[in-house]
């Protein structure tokens, strides 16, 4: 960092950062808070992080993607990535990495490390799922979808703003909560083949947030016929989960645009 800025104060502040001492609490800590002293790496979780993995492996970018055909690629987010590459060539390209990390004092995670072919094989990165399908035309392509995990991880998040115990809450305070959870998630996943998940999701929440309304206003009608979908939306102000693909997003998220261009017929190894 020190070759790249000169701020004084903005080294000062990153030093003291790195030097913070470590605070372990819960099971790792075996249920008593301590601490210790941060020799080495980055705060785990800490907001500065992915900034300082960036600026530490921008030359790995450069280093793998060398903008030729038939080159690899590599995807990366932090120190997540996924180096695409032809079939055959992920064993050294692997043990080349390898050696390049080792040099600036660095090291894979074994337990994460692993090469995929990713014609056999799906994976999950940055909450998404990227499975080689065929379509209907015959021709295969790389399907990018949020992962199972993703959405459970949402639904949980649903039930909790919406069940029996919360039942006490003023509409006007549970449903923008709701909404916020919502566009939160979709703003990231909706993205490439995410439709029929977005579906999915905008039908559980109807459902949960009609039951929660027929509860707590004590209907006697059938559960259905208590409030259409429309109600839902235009009267309670439940967000609309997206219903078109999201190919042609403005966002500019570098993991699903490289996918797209590199992910086409070649081995994926995700590191």
């Amino acid at each position: 960092m020190a070759r790249r800025v000169s701020d004084g104060a903005i080294l000062k502040l990153i030093r003291g950062w790195l030097r913070a001492p470590v605070v372990e609490t819960g099971k790792r800590s075996g249920g008593k808070g301590g601490g210790g002293e941060n020799r080495r790496g980055t705060p785990q979780g800490g907001v500065i992080s992915p900034l300082l993995a960036n600026a530490y492996l921008n030359r790995l970018d450069w280093d793998v993607n060398e903008r030729c055909e038939l080159k690899p690629v590599m995807v990366r987010y932090a120190d997540d990535f996924v180096i695409l590459c032809r079939p055959g060539e992920g064993s050294g390209l692997r043990e080349r990495l390898q050696g390049w990390l080792e040099r600036r004092g660095l090291k894979l995670n074994e337990q994460k490390t692993r090469l995929v072919d990713i014609r056999r094989e799906g994976i999950k990165f940055l909450g998404f799922s990227l499975t080689w399908r065929r379509g209907r035309s015959g021709r295969s392509y790389p399907h990018v979808e949020p992962h199972t995990k993703s959405r459970t991880k949402l639904r949980d998040g649903v039930r909790e703003i919406l069940n029996r115990g919360t039942l006490w809450r003023p509409i006007g305070e549970a449903i923008p909560q709701l909404d916020r959870r919502l566009k939160g998630w979709a703003g990231y996943f909706h993205y490439a083949h995410s439709t029929r998940v977005m579906g999915q999701i905008g039908d559980y929440t109807r459902t949960k947030l009609r039951r929660w309304l027929w509860r707590k206003h004590g209907c006697t009608r059938a559960l259905w016929e208590c409030h259409t979908n429309d109600e839902l939306h235009d009267r309670f102000g439940l967000y609309r989960m997206p219903q078109r693909a999201g190919w042609k997003t403005d966002r500019r998220s570098d993991a699903p645009n490289g996918l797209r261009k590199a992910g086409c017929g070649k081995t994926a190894c995700p590191v």
